[in-house]
């Protein structure tokens, strides 16, 4: 059954709000690395941590360009008109599972069987 067209509009403000949520917490970090660069005083244990923070900080964005991402091909799919089916199986992904996570790709079932593999 297709999502009815309130539903799909509460969803797109939801993966927009999403997406511009991710946005500025990339920017935050990117103005937090930039702040706390080395200005050539801090002695080696410092100099450690920032490398580990700086680490740190890569890999979170990181998660978060796959996220932004995510939310990018559900918004690009609602513009095709393809949101909320399941990219293995086809079948409609369940109102419920959308608004708990307004990007999903895949259906219950066939999520369990891709986290099983």
């Amino acid at each position: 059954m297709p999502l009815r067209a309130a539903t799909l509009g509460r969803l797109k403000e939801k993966l927009l709000e999403k997406r511009r949520a991710l946005i500025n917490t990339v920017r935050e970090k990117q103005a937090d690395n930039l702040e706390t660069g080395s200005d050539g005083t801090q002695d080696i244990a410092d100099q450690a941590t920032t490398a580990y923070t700086k680490e740190f900080l890569l890999s979170i964005s990181d998660t978060e360009r796959q996220l932004l991402k995510q939310v990018d091909a559900a918004l690009e799919k609602m513009r095709l008109k393809k949101y909320g089916e399941c990219e293995r199986c086809g079948e409609p992904i369940g109102e419920k599972r959308l608004e708990a996570l307004s990007f999903a790709l895949f259906c219950i079932a066939c999520q369990e069987e891709e986290e099983r593999s």
